[in-house]
C-alpha cells in the first residue's frame, strides 16, 4: 500500500471513530469510562446507561481500533489511561459537531450550485448552539481569565470600577453573563442576531441572579445609529468571519465605541495560507468546518463576503486598520493556537 493511500484510508478511518466518539458521548459512554475506577466490559457499561450491550460492543470495539480508548489482551475490556482524560473530554466534544455537518450536507450541496441561493442560517440546525456552548463551558470555561482580561492593559481595574460593555454574537451568553457576574459595577450588553439562544442567555442570567446585564437582538451590520459612542469595550468570539458584511460590521463597532475604546476581536486566525497548513490537524477541520457552518451562515447574498473560519490572521489585522482600529496586542488561545485575540483600540 502506497504512503497516500494509508494516508486516504486514515482520514476515512478516522471520520468513522470520530462519529462513534460522538455518539459514545451523547449516550453517556465517555462519562462511564471517565469515572470508572477499573476497566468495564461491554455489559457494564451498557447495564449501566441502559443501553443495549451490541450497539455498546461495537461503539467500544470502534474506539479503541482508533485507539482512543484502552482494551485489554482479551478484547473484552476498556478503560481510558488517567493521561488521557483531558483530551479524550476535549476532543469528545468537538466531535458532536460531526452529526451537525452531515445534517447540513444536502442542503450545502444545493448551496454550492450557482442556480440556489447561497446560505443557511444557523438557527435551522439549532443543536448547533448546544454544541458550542458545551466548548465554552468545559473545553474553555477559564477563557476569561486565561485569554480574555490578561490581553488588555488595566481592563480588569477599569471593570471594578465600571464601563460600560458589549458582546455582539454573544449567542448563549456563556461568556458576557461571567463577565457581569464577576464586575457588578459594570453595565453589560448582550447582543445576538438569533432570539433562540438569547433567551438561554437571559435564562441563565436570570436564575444566577446577573442584574447589571440586559439582552438585545440586534444586526452587528446595522447598528452604529442605536448605539454610537456608548460603550467602553466591544467583544466579538468566532462572530466577524461568520457574518455576510464583516467590514460593515467592522465600521459599525468603531463607531459604537466611545473615543479610546477597546475592541476585542477573538476569532481564528491561521496564518500561512493553505500551502502553509498542510497536514496540520486543526486547519483540517477548521477548512471542513468551515465548508459546513461558516460560509453557509455568511454567503446569503450574492456579494456576500463569505470569509470563512480560515479567512487568516493577515486579512483580519488589515480589515480592522481599514475600519479606524489600532491593534495594540495580539495574543493567542491557550486552547486554541489558530485562536487569535486581536486587541483594537479606537
Amino acid at each position: 500500500m502506497s504512503d497516500y493511500t494509508q494516508k486516504m484510508m486514515n482520514h476515512f478511518g478516522g471520520s468513522g471513530v470520530m462519529l462513534c466518539l460522538s455518539l459514545a458521548r451523547d449516550l453517556g459512554v465517555v462519562d462511564a469510562l471517565m469515572e470508572a475506577k477499573e476497566p468495564l466490559t461491554s455489559q457494564e457499561v451498557a447495564d449501566k446507561l441502559n443501553l443495549r450491550e451490541r450497539y455498546v460492543r461495537e461503539i467500544l470495539g470502534s474506539l479503541a481500533v482508533g485507539e482512543v480508548i484502552n482494551v485489554d489482551d482479551t478484547s473484552t475490556k476498556f478503560h481510558v489511561p488517567e493521561d488521557h482524560k483531558q483530551t479524550l473530554v476535549a476532543v469528545s466534544i468537538f466531535s458532536r459537531l460531526l452529526p451537525q455537518l452531515g445534517m447540513r450536507y444536502n442542503n450545502v450541496k444545493a448551496c454550492a450550485q450557482q442556480r440556489n441561493p447561497g446560505g443557511i442560517v444557523y438557527s435551522e440546525n439549532p443543536e448547533t448552539f448546544d454544541v458550542l456552548k458545551e466548548i465554552l463551558v468545559t473545553i474553555k470555561k477559564d477563557m476569561v481569565d486565561t485569554d480574555i482580561l490578561p490581553a488588555i492593559p488595566n481592563i480588569a481595574q477599569r471593570l471594578e470600577s465600571g464601563i460600560k460593555v458589549a458582546e455582539f454574537g454573544c449567542a448563549t451568553g456563556v461568556l458576557v453573563n461571567t463577565l457581569a457576574s464577576r464586575f457588578k459595577n459594570s453595565t453589560f450588553l448582550g447582543s445576538d442576531v438569533a432570539n433562540e439562544p438569547l433567551e438561554e442567555a437571559r435564562a441563565n442570567a436570570n436564575s444566577r441572579g446577573i442584574q447589571n446585564i440586559t439582552y438585545s437582538t440586534d444586526n452587528i451590520e446595522n447598528i452604529s445609529e442605536k448605539y454610537n459612542e456608548s460603550f467602553d469595550w466591544i467583544l466579538t468570539r468566532d462572530v466577524i468571519h461568520d457574518l455576510t458584511y464583516p467590514q460593515q460590521a467592522l465600521n459599525q463597532i468603531y463607531q459604537c465605541l466611545k473615543p479610546g475604546g477597546i475592541f476585542s476581536m477573538i476569532d481564528i486566525g491561521i496564518e500561512g495560507g493553505i500551502a502553509g497548513n498542510i497536514a496540520d490537524a486543526s486547519s483540517m477541520f477548521y477548512y471542513s468546518g468551515s465548508t459546513f457552518l461558516c460560509i453557509p451562515e455568511s454567503f446569503r447574498q450574492p456579494d456576500a463576503a463569505a470569509l470563512g473560519a480560515t479567512w487568516g490572521a493577515p486579512l483580519a489585522r488589515e480589515m480592522v486598520a481599514k475600519a479606524g482600529f489600532t491593534i495594540i496586542n495580539e495574543s493567542v488561545s491557550r486552547t486554541d493556537k489558530k485562536e487569535i485575540h486581536f486587541v483594537c483600540q479606537k
